[in-house]
């Protein structure tokens, strides 16, 4: 938030000046009548830049003033940050502070620089005459449609103190999910980075030397021996190379998952991998529960609640199903008559637990317990995620060590026997 510097007097004639925090000069003007003083002048002062050119230079001051909104730019507003301003938006307001109060403390607490001027500014567009809803649908980067959707029914509605406790715990839950699954997959990735590392050191370091015993004894080297070696010799000759070119590869791979073709093809191996593809229904069905239960259970129709959760879904066949289920349910059939012939994808668990809430009319209690089931399964196959991929992954090295072990043992073997 920026800061300005400001002069004022009373009606009395007597100054005052000083430097506040606030979202424009507006803000500052509106607290010196408030206090009893007339504006005089009011500028922005960067105050940041102005340290860091005494410290060092004008060209530090302005690195230093940028590189926090910088980061924060490219990194988003966290789920974490989103839980909070949730939920203390909700507090504030069931103790009945204005909600223009309310959102410029929590612009003030905020140490992410993107999601606080994206607070400054809903709050300048209510204080304008706005709706919280259509003030937060300028901001699409950080609230994303079910938000928006959810706050506009709330405050249609008049319970938007509940829909907010709502939609913290929703994305409580959604930041647990995503962290088992991140944490699940941080030692397969740890043990493959180190596989690689390894194997690069002994492509460069140890195979020359054995190549050169080898080209001493003019030994006829197998096939396997000599693709190991041209393997070594071409990493040996463009290192440099390659260590410039893997930033871009992974950049390309992740931009190639990116497309509708990529985000297919991924989403098929996952449904299909024996380890992956029971985590992959308990993920996104999951998902699926959990976000349109807020949806239903916040007063968003049936319909628009299906097609946000189908954005809300990654698997590209999760997305697919989730869009025809509502044309289907556009057309006139009910929800379970829609997602029945899905059950390749959903469990039948889920099938039958739909057909269940529709029929008693309490769907949204329904999915919110579908949702706790398939989180807890997710939380328990991740726990034992580890101990099953680490047999596969000792598996796997210990063909690739036999492999390169062969391959450079096998013409020592052959050289003695012609001894």
């Amino acid at each position: 938030m920026p800061t300005f510097s400001y002069t004022a007097k009373s009606l009395k004639g007597e100054g005052k000046s000083g430097t506040m925090q606030a979202t424009d000069k507006v803000e500052v003007a509106r607290y010196l009548r408030e206090q009893g003083f007339v504006p005089i002048k009011i500028e922005e002062k960067d105050i940041v830049g102005e340290r860091a050119v005494r410290e060092g230079g004008i060209l530090r001051g302005i690195l230093s003033f940028n590189v926090g909104r910088t980061i924060d730019s490219i990194r988003g507003v966290s789920l974490p940050d989103k839980v909070m301003f949730s939920r203390h938006l909700a507090v504030m307001i069931s103790a009945g502070v204005p909600i223009i109060r309310a959102l410029e403390v929590l612009s003030r607490q905020t140490r992410n620089e993107l999601f606080k001027t994206a607070i400054a500014r809903i709050s300048e567009d209510i204080r304008s005459g706005e709706r919280l809803a259509d003030a937060l649908a300028k901001h699409a980067r950080v609230f994303d449609s079910l938000y928006i959707s959810m706050v506009r029914s709330g405050d249609a509605a008049g319970n938007l103190t509940e829909i907010l406790e709502l939609l913290g715990e929703h994305l409580k839950k959604e930041h647990d999910l995503k962290s088992r699954i991140k944490g699940a997959m941080m030692y397969p990735s740890v043990v493959m980075v180190a596989m690689g590392g390894i194997g690069a050191l002994m492509m460069t370091m140890v195979v020359p030397k054995i190549a050169e015993i080898f080209d001493d004894l003019e030994v006829e080297l197998p096939l396997s021996t000599r693709l190991v070696i041209g393997t070594s010799n071409f990493i040996s000759a463009y290192w440099l190379f390659i260590l410039i070119a893997l930033p871009f590869f992974f950049y390309g791979a992740k931009k190639a998952a990116g497309t509708g073709a990529g985000k297919k093809l991924f989403s098929w191996v996952f449904l299909r991998l024996p380890v992956m593809s029971g985590l992959t229904r308990k993920i996104n069905s999951a998902r699926f529960a959990r976000t349109l239960s807020s949806l239903v259970e916040g007063g968003v129709p049936i319909l628009k609640g299906l097609e946000i959760t189908a954005d809300t879904l990654g698997n590209f066949y999760y997305k697919q199903s989730m869009r025809e289920v509502h044309e289907k349910v556009k057309g006139g059939a009910t929800l379970y008559e829609s997602i029945a012939p899905y059950e390749n994808i959903y469990p039948g668990l889920v099938v039958q637990m739909v057909q269940v809430g529709e029929e008693t009319g309490a769907l949204g209690r329904v999915l919110i317990r579908i949702a706790e089931f398939y989180e807890e399964e997710v939380n328990n196959a991740t726990k034992n995620l580890s101990s099953i991929i680490e047999p596969i992954l000792m598996l796997v090295m210990g063909v690739v060590v036999g492999i390169f072990a062969v391959s450079m043992i096998q013409p020592m073997y052959s050289l003695m026997g012609n001894i």
